[in-house]
């Protein structure tokens, strides 16, 4: 769902330019802040009541990792600097023909696969290509995964629930499931976020 007015974004009813700012003085003192890193391949430390801020960078991935997956809730994610690539799918749908496998997952730290996978047939939709100022939504239902250019910073609103949640995860059939399980770590963030503050600085 691509929203009609990509300059504004309604997290706490905040114009673009505003939300930049509140998201770049979170990166310029990003040792005041708990950090994640995620194996899709970004950096992310949470805002209360709002959601999280995700600074990618593809030496964070986990190698082979599964991207395909859904969500335990609606978010919106708002490009505040950079560009990435956002791609839907549909299981199991009329026109539905490559093999994957899906499987609850408990999201999370300390989450996983839950009971035994199944085989379902998928199908992608169109990519949808976004840059800084747009913003895209998904409902929890929704299967996707997203690509971002290194040093992409993104917003991201959504609901707060429990630190374990479900969701849905696929990957291609004959091959394994790798877990984008969260880690800590800092060995690597200040690479990362001085990186993504450069290029947001170049454009």
């Amino acid at each position: 769902m691509t929203d009609a007015n990509p300059t504004t974004d309604p997290v706490l009813e905040r114009p673009m330019g505003i939300q930049a700012a509140l998201v770049r003085s979170i990166l310029e003192r990003y040792e005041h802040y708990d950090w994640t890193f995620q194996g899709f391949g970004f950096a992310r430390t949470k805002i209360a009541n709002v959601g999280r801020v995700h600074v990618w960078d593809s030496r964070l991935a986990t190698p082979l990792v599964s991207t395909m997956h859904t969500h335990p809730w609606p978010l919106k994610s708002t490009i505040i600097s950079g560009e990435l690539i956002n791609q839907r799918f549909a299981a199991d749908a009329p026109g539905a023909d490559i093999p994957y496998m899906r499987s609850r997952i408990a999201t999370g730290e300390g989450g996983g696969l839950i009971g035994e996978p199944v085989p379902t047939l998928v199908s992608g939709d169109t990519p949808e290509f976004y840059t800084a100022g747009e913003t895209y939504s998904q409902e929890p239902a929704e299967i996707h995964r997203t690509l971002a250019q290194d040093g992409t910073v993104t917003l991201i609103e959504r609901p707060q629930g429990p630190p374990l949640e479900e969701a849905l995860v696929f990957w291609p059939a004959g091959t394994k499931w790798v877990s984008a399980e969260p880690i800590k770590s800092d060995w690597r963030l200040a690479q990362t976020i001085r990186y993504a503050l450069d290029r947001w600085s170049a454009t």
